[in-house]
């Protein structure tokens, strides 16, 4: 069944609508690979193969090549049509009988939108986050991080104000790792050829740009000062050279159509001395319009198109590529609405970023030039659609009518989900993935939860939902990631990474949280090439093979002996051992010591650091992180369209430090850890070392395959505090025979029992709220498998509609104290703007109180207690904090009782008082 508000969705003789539920057949829905949702022998399909707003579902044949009869359950519980970009919503603003359904703009937050799909496939990955953790310098761009040929970390970020006197400025952060780096002195550094170019004061340098020389400056009286503002955003440093190369975001001819905005435009830039001085050497990617102003030849009509920026540089040493993914928007020249469109450009890392390597992705193939050329506009595939807009559907200068309109007709793509995406590898799941700007949250001026989205293959550009952290509900204009275990990479993130956001986050100004995604089942998790317990030769593309020589590293010409691999030296093998995050340890067979580089000193991550011998550390102790390995598989990615090939070797990439084990023949360091590259260097600066140094190969000569373990997801659970739930067990199987199987589990809700030799949960539920159970099989031999899932106790909302009553309210308006637990988030109490102030619920009896959940409204407390009282007269503090920081504070492991609560605010957070959206009290 497919189910919304009570009512089930119906074939009607060929109209979809909703009726009573009657376990019917014209309710019995079948979601088939293919995209296709069937029933009665007819498939779903939206009449006309509209993309317009309120474009209605029907049931029709079924045709294989009818984009409009593909649809995906996403884990938000949206259903979406992967031909409109829109999702299917009930017409007529209620779940009603007959009510229809038809296209909507997707957005999880209408109710009318998310649906139940029993039969539907189920989501495939669990995500959740730890507490939010502010952090300084946030600005105007992403921070981009990066390492220098001597190993030094920086970070990069850039702000170009409008005003005459506003700051413009290219900032430069190095330490040790991103939480240790402090503003750089290249920072302030000016060109000593040329007074009025710095890095502190970007203005002439954006101005005279390629970009800038050709811009014209905005009518007299408006904010914009300059012609062109530009900031660097995603940099890179050239092996052959080290010399930095970084893309550049224009702003440019401000007000085109005196609309208060500008176009955008994307260049590149090279710097020679480390980041001192800068040249903007070309454009990288611009608009396929014009962007003259008042271009009414061009654009005709009540639009225009913004041009092409905000781009999230991502370098792919797999494929040998930068991704630079980017946005436009399309608007009124009015100055009203606007749409967002996702665009993706490519340019092999070998030409350097130079403008004529740019290619754009459009309609389905890099085919387009990254100047001028036409771009599509990326959208989820879902496994089930092109993921991209067909170009006949795609924005057009000459149609009539404003954006809204044009978007309601479905003349021009509705917000593509993934505008402003920024990207990394999930080494844990061996996946992109991806996050996106929160278009939605932004157009409403609301918060809404982090979406994160996955594909395989960066060369087809099919991105899927893996779901979102509905515990960080943000409006985010910027940002990115960072591996949680060395703070200096973006590229490369392991399970557990960090999650960065600047402005509009969760609950800081800038912050970022710990994320973790997992499969449901780690049977999902991807099978590399190499297996524990079996000891491998690692060669390399020059013919040099890894070996240990007393207690050196060298390399060797040979593989083995004379014999082959069967006659192989154990001090030319090597075994492989899973960190259990995507990562590997590697020790030498013989000697057991691990290969590793020095991970306390820039040292370890400058060119050519050499790679040692060390202990594997104590057992049950992690090891370093320059003991760390993830195995990167280099790809064949095709010229045009189609999908990347493994060319069969592979990179071990240190997790320190971001270089490539290289394996030389005669000289000072045989092995030694250099740049990722696939291509050599023609010169003789920087890294000289060959590509074929570090295309390895692993040969199996010896040992056994450890066992495997599959353990079965049960799926997400949900559940109602105080109720017994049905016994659930966990399926588990051994790729071995006769295994006896333990059991052990990790985040499961409070109130349950778990059989560590059955696997079986038991118990009753207390508290509220979601948590991310881990169950996890161990053999006899010690192998593993594990499972993920989402287990969420619905509470009693013991506050919900009791007697509330407050120190003050302010005056104005309806913010009387019920209005923080009537149910509804978008009523609020709010005090007078002094201190102390309190709000109070009285609960009709006793409880014990095990959680509190406050939501405050900007005006929040700093400081405050949680107090609980039998008589509402004597008070007993079960919490207390000074350090509030406003958002939705979730208040779990309280202990206390009491007919009444409240919240004893004593110091404010802002100027105002003390407000909040709702005040939830849980317990028995």
């Amino acid at each position: 069944m497919v189910t919304i508000g009570g009512k089930c969705l119906s074939d009607a003789t060929n109209v979809a609508q909703l009726a009573a539920c009657d376990g019917s057949s014209a309710q019995s829905w079948t979601w088939n690979g293919d995209g296709t949702v069937t029933v009665s022998g007819k498939c779903l399909d939206i009449t006309g193969a509209s993309d317009a707003n309120g474009a209605l579902a029907q049931l029709y044949a079924c045709s294989p090549g009818a984009a409009q009869q593909k649809f995906k359950w996403l884990p938000d519980g949206t259903v979406y049509s992967a031909k409109s970009g829109k999702c299917l919503e009930v017409q007529g603003g209620s779940a009603a009988d007959n009510a229809r359904i038809g296209l909507e703009p997707c957005d999880p937050s209408q109710p009318l939108e998310v649906w139940k799909a029993t039969t539907a496939p189920p989501p495939q990955y669990t995500l959740s986050a730890g507490t939010p953790v502010n952090y300084p310098n946030p600005d105007d761009t992403p921070a981009s991080v990066y390492t220098d040929a001597n190993g030094q970390f920086y970070y990069q970020q850039s702000h170009s104000l409008y005003g005459a006197t506003d700051s413009r400025q290219w900032s430069f952060y190095s330490g040790s790792d991103f939480d240790t780096a402090t503003l750089a002195p290249i920072s302030t550094s000016v060109n000593p050829a040329n007074k009025n170019d710095s890095n502190g004061d970007t203005t002439w340098r954006c101005d005279n740009s390629p970009t800038g020389v050709t811009s014209t400056n905005a009518p007299s009286g408006s904010g914009y000062a300059e012609r062109n503002y530009c900031d660097l955003s995603g940099t890179w440093v050239d092996p052959d050279t080290g010399w930095w190369y970084g893309l550049i975001h224009n702003e440019f001819t401000p007000q085109p159509f005196g609309d208060g905005l500008h176009y955008d435009a994307i260049d590149y830039a090279v710097s020679k001395d480390h980041g001192a001085t800068w040249s903007i050497a070309g454009h990288a990617v611009t608009s396929p319009f014009s962007t003259a102003r008042d271009d009414t030849k061009q654009f005709p009509n009540q639009t225009y198109y913004y041009g092409d920026g905000d781009q999230r540089l991502f370098v792919d040493y797999a494929s040998g590529y930068f991704y630079a993914f980017y946005a436009t928007r399309v608007l009124d020249k009015s100055g009203g609405g606007t749409v967002w469109l996702q665009h993706v450009a490519r340019a092999p890392i070998s030409q350097k970023m130079a403008t004529s390597s740019w290619r754009k992705w459009y309609n389905g193939a890099w085919q387009s030039p990254g100047v001028g050329g036409p771009e599509s506009d990326i959208i989820p595939a879902e496994g089930v659609g092109s993921g991209y807009v067909a170009s006949g559907n795609d924005y057009r200068p000459s149609t009539s009518g404003t954006v809204g309109a044009q978007v309601a007709a479905g003349a021009m793509p509705d917000n593509s989900q993934l505008a402003v995406m920024n990207v990394a590898w999930d080494a844990y799941l061996g996946k992109y993935i991806g996050t996106p700007q929160n278009n939605i949250a932004q157009a409403t001026n609301t918060l809404t939860p982090l979406h994160f989205y996955t594909t395989d293959d960066l060369a087809t550009q099919k991105w899927t939902d893996m779901g979102l952290v509905s515990s960080l509900p943000n409006a985010a204009w910027y940002r990115w990631f960072l591996d949680s275990s060395t703070l200096t990479s973006s590229t490369v993130v392991g399970k557990t990474f960090r999650s960065y956001c600047a402005y509009y986050c969760s609950t800081y100004t800038s912050e970022y949280s710990p994320v973790t995604i997992a499969p449901q089942s780690s049977a999902a998790l991807p099978k590399g090439p190499v297996s524990s317990g079996v000891s491998y030769e690692i060669g390399a593309g020059d013919g040099r093979y890894l070996a240990q020589r007393g207690s050196a590293l060298t390399t060797v010409a040979a593989a083995g002996s004379a014999a082959g691999p069967a006659g192989t030296s154990s001090a030319q093998t090597w075994k492989f051992t899973p960190t259990g995050d995507g990562f590997f340890t590697i020790a030498n067979s013989a000697s057991g010591r691990v290969l590793g580089v020095n991970s306390t000193s820039n040292a370890g991550r400058a060119w050519d650091a050499p790679v040692s011998l060390g202990t594997p550390g104590a057992p049950g102790a992690s090891p370093t992180t320059g003991q760390q390995w993830s195995i990167q598989t280099i790809v064949q990615s095709p010229a045009a369209r189609g999908h990347s090939t493994a060319t069969g070797s592979y990179r071990l990439v240190n997790r320190y430090s971001g270089l490539a084990l290289s394996l030389t023949g005669s000289g000072p360091l045989p092995v030694a850890t250099s740049p990722q590259r696939g291509w050599d260097n023609s010169g003789s600066g920087g890294d000289t070392r060959p590509a074929s140094a570090q295309a390895l190969g692993f040969t199996a000569v010896s040992g056994h395959p450890g066992n495997t373990i599959r353990v079965t997801s049960p799926g997400n659970q949900t559940s109602a505090a105080g109720t017994p739930i049905s016994p659930l067990t966990i399926a588990a199987s051994d790729s071995a025979p006769r295994q006896k199987l333990t059991y052990s589990a990790t985040g499961l809700p409070n109130g349950v029992a778990f059989n560590t030799a059955t696997g079986q949960i038991t118990g009753t539920p207390t508290g509220n709220g979601a948590t991310t159970p881990v169950i996890t099989a161990t053999d006899a031999t010690g192998a593993t498998g594990n499972a993920t899932f989402t287990w969420t106790v619905v509470g009693n909302d013991l506050a919900l509609n009791k007697p509330t009553t407050a120190s003050s309210a302010q005056s104005g308006g309806n913010y009387a104290a019920n209005q923080a637990t009537d149910g509804n988030p978008n009523t609020r109490w709010s005090s007078d703007p002094s201190d102390p102030q309190w709000l109070q619920v009285d609960l009709g009896a006793t409880h014990p109180i095990n959680e509190v959940k406050l939501a405050w409204e900007a005006a929040y407390g700093q400081a405050f207690q949680i107090q609980t009282s039998n008589d509402g007269t004597t008070w007993t503090t079960i919490y207390s904090t000074t350090t509030g920081s406003g958002g939705t504070q979730d208040l779990t492991g309280l202990s206390g009782s009491g007919r009444y609560v409240r919240m004893y605010g004593t110091v404010r957070g802002s100027g105002y008082g003390y407000s909040l959206w709702s005040f939830e009290v849980y317990g028995s």
